[in-house]
């Protein structure tokens, strides 16, 4: 008894101390790559404490000279707004509305794009779904490749390729997507019981039966949070894909920020931050209708 006792105390002592090194291994790991990171980028105190007032004074420098008693006059008899208004300041407001309302439909046409593509891709690269190891490395390696080049990259060869417009951000995005969601819903697929799917296949179901009626039920209200989710970042992503050229406010925003770099600025910034906001905020109450607010808590 004692030496087993004895044997048991060696071995934990031996997995104790080989925990501790492991843990010293990998904190002074963190910590050189911390360092060296620093030294890269220069994330110096002393260079944020000098460029962060420049940033304030970009800012100043285009922040919209509004006058109180100007500030709700309409156009006058001639057609042009008063200076110091909200209507000089949104000049061209109906512009803006119109490449928010593009942006949006983009975000919303490559979200179905992408998550329809990461659905189907989803199954085959799960590990413990996959038909055959070869087909799971190979649905594997596909998703890492969409979801490893960025969307902007992406959207700058397609704009090469298809021309100037939303065309190059939609297909850009949505190919970004579908490498990203299907990530997500394969991990969401390897956690899915294996009951259901043991006892279609008991009666003889094929492999897509088995994925259809075993795991999709089971997994469904994950992915569509998770697509929700991709929503709202694709509208920001469709934001920023614009400034090369692919459609939506981004182009705009490019343009204002390229050529003048005045208060049209800020005009366009807000309103995609309000648009941003206010489709978070639909967003949220779609994934409690979907999925049910005791899921969610």
């Amino acid at each position: 008894m004692t030496s087993a006792v004895a044997t048991f105390e060696r071995h934990r002592a031996d997995l104790i101390r080989q925990r501790r090194t492991m843990n010293f291994v990998f904190i002074a790991g963190f910590l050189a790559v911390l360092a060296a990171s620093i030294y890269i980028s220069r994330f110096y105190p002393e260079r944020l404490a000098s460029g962060l007032p420049r940033i304030f004074d970009y800012f100043g420098t285009i922040m919209p000279n509004l006058e109180l008693d100007k500030l709700f006059l309409p156009r006058g008899g001639d057609g042009r707004a008063v200076p110091g208004s909200i209507t000089y300041w949104y000049s061209d407001f109906w512009l803006y509305v119109r490449l928010i309302g593009e942006t949006i439909l983009m975000a919303l046409t490559a979200t179905i794009i992408g998550a329809t593509a990461a659905l189907v891709l989803s199954f085959p690269a799960a590990r413990s779904l996959a038909p055959t190891r070869t087909v799971f490395w190979a649905a594997r390696r596909f998703l890492e490749i969409c979801r490893g080049i960025p969307e902007i990259l992406i959207a700058l060869i397609l704009v090469f390729a298809v021309g100037v417009g939303p065309l190059a951000g939609v297909i850009a995005i949505a190919i970004h997507t579908a490498g990203a969601l299907g990530k997500l819903f394969s991990e969401v697929n390897e956690n899915a019981s294996m009951r259901p799917v043991e006892g279609i296949r008991g009666v003889g179901g094929n492999w897509f039966e088995e994925m259809r009626y075993g795991v999709l039920p089971q997994v469904l209200p994950n992915f569509i949070s998770y697509a929700l989710l991709r929503f709202e970042i694709n509208v920001r992503a469709s934001s920023i894909v614009g400034f090369v050229g692919a459609g939506g406010i981004g182009s705009e925003l490019n343009r204002v920020i390229s050529l003048y770099s005045d208060d049209r600025v800020v005009a366009v910034l807000l309103l995609v931050v309000m648009t941003v906001t206010l489709i978070d905020l639909f967003s949220e109450r779609l994934r409690t209708h979907f999925i049910g607010r005791e899921n969610l808590a």
